[in-house]
C-alpha cells in the first residue's frame, strides 16, 4: 500500500483477479501506447450489454471531420436539460464508441439529452484543437437543443479524465456568457493543473510519489500525455482550470475523485479552489478505486458511481 493512503477495496482487488491481474499504463511510443488503451477497451466489451430502447442515438455531423453522437431517453414529451458529455483518453485517445455504453446510462437515469462529441487528438493534433473541438461542439448544443427536444436553459457539461478536465474549461470558457453558462458540472478524475504550475499553496502538499501503486494509469503517462499535446504555456487556464481567473463563475460542481489514481490530489485541489471562490461545490472520494474504474460495467460499485453522477445531473438541472 502506498504510504498515507487506504488501501484498495476488496471488490477492486477481487476485480483485478478476474480480469487476470493489475493493469498499469507507463509511458511508451503513441501507437503502443493507444494500441494498450485500445485493448483495455476491447477486454471490456464482452460485458458491456447491448444497447435498448430506452434511449435512442443519432450521429450528426458538425464538420466534415467532426460528429456528435446525440443521445435521447424515450418517453418523453416535455422539453429535456441537455448535456455535453466528453470522453476520456489523455487528449491523445478514446473515442464516443468507447464510451457509448455510459452514455446510454447516464442519458436513461439522468433523464438528460446527452451530445458527445469526437475531439481532435494530440499529438497529432496539438492544443488547442481538442478543446476548440468540444467548444463547438457545445455551441452546436446550445443552439440546436430545442430541435432534439431539450432545454436551452439548462446545460450541463461533463466528463472524466481528460474529458474531466476538458469539461472544466468548456464551463470556464463560458461561464461568464449569459446566453451560452452552463447550470452544472461534473468532473471526475481530472487533470486541473500542469505541475510545473501548481500555486505554491497546493504545490507543497502534492506528492505524486504516494500514488505509485494505481492501477490503469501511472504517473509516467500522466507526464506523457501532457507533453504530447504540446501547451505552450503550463500556466494557461483553459489547460490548467485550477489557475482560471473565472472559477468564481462556475455553476454547481460535482467533483469525483478515486483514491488510488494519480488524478487524485489535482481532482481535490479544484474542488477546494472552487470551494474557496464561493462555487456550489460537491466533493466525492471514492476510496481504494483507482481512475475511471467506473468504465467497467460488471462492478456493483460503477453502478453506484453512475447513479451518484446521475442524482447531481438532476439536481443540477432541477429536475
Amino acid at each position: 500500500m502506498a504510504e498515507g493512503l487506504p488501501p484498495f477495496d476488496p471488490q477492486w482487488l477481487a476485480a483485478e483477479q478476474m480480469m487476470g491481474g493489475r493493469v498499469v499504463i507507463e509511458a511508451d511510443s503513441i501507437e503502443k501506447t493507444r494500441e494498450k488503451f485500445v485493448g483495455i477497451f476491447a477486454g471490456l466489451a464482452p460485458f458491456i450489454p447491448p444497447p435498448t430502447d430506452a434511449v435512442r442515438s443519432e450521429d450528426v455531423q458538425l464538420t466534415p471531420t467532426q460528429r456528435v453522437r446525440i443521445y435521447t431517453p424515450a418517453g418523453e414529451t416535455k422539453p429535456l436539460p441537455v448535456g455535453l458529455y466528453i470522453h476520456s483518453g489523455g487528449w491523445f485517445t478514446g473515442s464516443v464508441e468507447g464510451e457509448d455504453h455510459l452514455c446510454r446510462t447516464i442519458a436513461e437515469k439522468s433523464r438528460v439529452i446527452l451530445f458527445s462529441p469526437d475531439y481532435r487528438l494530440a499529438p497529432e493534433n496539438p492544443y488547442p484543437a481538442g478543446l476548440n473541438d468540444v467548444c463547438a461542439a457545445y455551441e452546436f448544443m446550445n443552439a440546436k437543443a430545442a430541435e432534439y427536444g431539450g432545454d436551452q436553459k439548462r446545460k450541463l457539461v461533463m466528463g472524466g479524465s481528460a474529458g474531466g478536465n476538458l469539461a472544466a474549461c468548456v464551463a470556464l470558457k463560458y461561464s461568464s456568457n449569459e446566453e451560452l453558462k452552463p447550470t452544472g458540472l461534473v468532473s471526475a478524475c481530472m487533470a486541473s493543473c500542469d505541475p510545473l504550475a501548481l500555486p505554491s499553496d497546493y504545490k507543497s502538499r502534492y506528492t505524486p510519489e504516494r500514488y505509485s501503486d494505481a492501477p490503469m494509469i501511472g504517473n509516467s503517462i500522466m507526464q506523457q500525455a501532457r507533453e504530447w499535446l504540446k501547451v505552450p504555456q503550463p500556466e494557461d487556464p483553459l489547460y490548467s482550470p485550477l489557475l482560471h481567473p473565472d472559477i468564481k463563475l462556475l455553476p454547481k460542481t460535482y467533483i469525483a475523485a478515486c483514491t488510488k489514481d494519480p488524478t487524485h490530489q489535482e481532482s481535490v485541489f479544484f474542488s477546494e479552489e472552487c470551494q474557496k471562490q464561493g462555487v456550489d461545490t460537491d466533493l466525492v472520494e471514492w476510496v481504494g478505486w483507482p481512475h475511471f474504474f467506473w468504465v467497467i460495467p460488471v462492478l456493483p460499485k460503477s453502478a453506484e458511481f453512475l447513479d451518484v453522477w446521475c442524482k447531481k445531473l438532476k439536481a443540477m438541472a432541477g429536475s
